[in-house]
């Protein structure tokens, strides 16, 4: 079976390596030949595409990097998507791929026409979210853009066209499906942000050195992993880092907040302060993905509080995941995607309803509690949990594989857009 795997997040990039590589590393290795056409970001070095590419080639991964530009506007996405279309063709009609997997709304129209084009090809089209709600609830556009606009009508045809599907939610599957947006022949698999539990592996002596490292000593430490700002409610997680505190203080103890992100950390820094955190108080370090893994089991309780809105419903934080096979116990709002689920993970989650202070500092206490446990039984126990709701190997892969195997099956004999028999693989 033959893929093209369509990005614009390249390949080289932070998210690719941890959200995109080893996914397609799993699929190859169940017998899959794949393409990557991947938009790399301006200014990546020869240097760094070079080793990448080294990489990829080891893992059976063949790889067309192109340039994606700095800017936004609705005119450089179209000179990009040309620019893929006509890639994309050129590659199609040689190799005429059985499943051409777009990731994300941009390489799915330029998916579109190269499936259109090429007989017997399906379109999977992998959903990380509904876009132009992201940008309208985010407050970077309004309903009545243009861009808005011509994203929705798209929107409204992918989804019905797409043979296969990749949704990151439950929420938001139900939802396309209550709203009539789904083809009727679409073959739908949800698979979340998943975590490589061999990458995080949490164990005393890890724990110790990243302790060691980033100076904390015996304290409790509440961890907050990623990006800051927009969709992230920093003032609630000063406000639930106060009331965390002063449960720990019960205890003859202190706590120290680690924020580990490439953001901007001032404007949470300052929230902190503002509930009564020191400069001691707080230890800010902008960690590369790679690096992540072992400074999160410096951590014992993860918090990850995010607006709610409706584009939303499809969303799946990796932080809760990476938390979860590092050790941390997790402290979230249930009003995000299927997060509502873990609330019945009582040995490793905390799920808050509302953002009142009493509701934050029973959370706060029964975090504490379940983060006071034996290390080793902490761990193997919010383990546990990330394998069986984020495992990548357990979850994610599976449901990638079976969603290849369900397409490469509904091959029909003839292409119904060409008249021409499919090619077997």
């Amino acid at each position: 079976m033959r893929a093209l795997y369509i990005s614009h997040i390249g390949m080289s990039e932070p998210l690719g390596q941890s959200q995109v590589l080893p996914y397609l590393r799993g699929v190859a290795a169940s017998g899959v030949a794949i393409r990557i056409l991947s938009f790399e970001k301006a200014g990546t070095s020869a240097d760094v595409i070079a080793a990448q590419r080294e990489r990829m080639d080891a893992d059976g991964l063949r790889w067309d990097p192109l340039v994606r530009s700095a800017g936004h506007g609705l005119g450089v996405k179209l000179v990009e998507s040309c620019v893929a279309v006509l890639r994309g063709l050129h590659v199609a009609l040689a190799e005429r791929p059985h499943v051409v997997h777009a990731r994300s709304y941009l390489p799915a129209a330029v998916a579109d026409v190269i499936a259109t084009t090429s007989p017997g090809s399906k379109l999977l089209f992998d959903c990380r979210g509904m876009l132009g709600d992201e940008y309208i609830d985010n407050g970077q556009w309004t309903p009545d853009r243009l861009e808005y606009r011509l994203l929705k009508r798209f929107e409204r045809r992918v989804f019905k066209r797409a043979d296969g599907l990749v949704v990151l939610t439950r929420a938001l599957r139900g939802w396309l499906g209550d709203a009539g947006m789904l083809g009727g022949r679409t073959s739908v698999e949800v698979i979340p942000c998943c975590v490589d539990m061999k990458r995080f592996v949490p164990s005393a002596a890890s724990r110790h050195d990243a302790r060691r490292e980033l100076g904390i000593g015996e304290r409790v430490a509440l961890v907050y992993s990623g990006s800051l700002g927009s969709w992230y409610l920093e003032e609630e997680m000063a406000r639930y880092a106060s009331h965390l505190r002063r449960a720990v203080r019960a205890t003859g103890r202190e706590l120290v907040v680690v924020v580990l992100s490439p953001s901007d950390p001032s404007v949470f820094e300052a929230k902190l302060a503002a509930a009564g955190f020191g400069a001691g108080d707080v230890v800010v370090r902008n960690v590369a993905p790679a690096r992540m893994a072992s400074l999160l089991t410096a951590g014992d309780v993860g918090v990850s509080f995010i607006q709610s809105c409706f584009s939303k419903k499809g969303s799946s934080p990796t932080k809760v995941a990476e938390y979860l096979a590092s050790g941390l116990v997790v402290t979230l709002n249930g009003d995000i995607g299927d997060q509502a689920d873990l609330g019945a993970e009582q040995d490793a989650c905390v799920v808050l309803a509302s953002y009142a202070d009493d509701a934050l500092a029973e959370a706060a206490r029964r975090a504490l509690a379940l983060a006071d446990r034996p290390y080793e039984a902490r761990a193997e126990a919010t383990s546990r949990v990330a394998r069986r709701h984020f495992g990548l190997a357990e979850v994610g892969i599976p449901a990638y594989v079976r969603l290849y195997e369900s397409l490469s099956s509904a091959r029909p004999a003839a292409d119904a857009r060409s008249g021409r028999p499919a090619r077997d693989g």
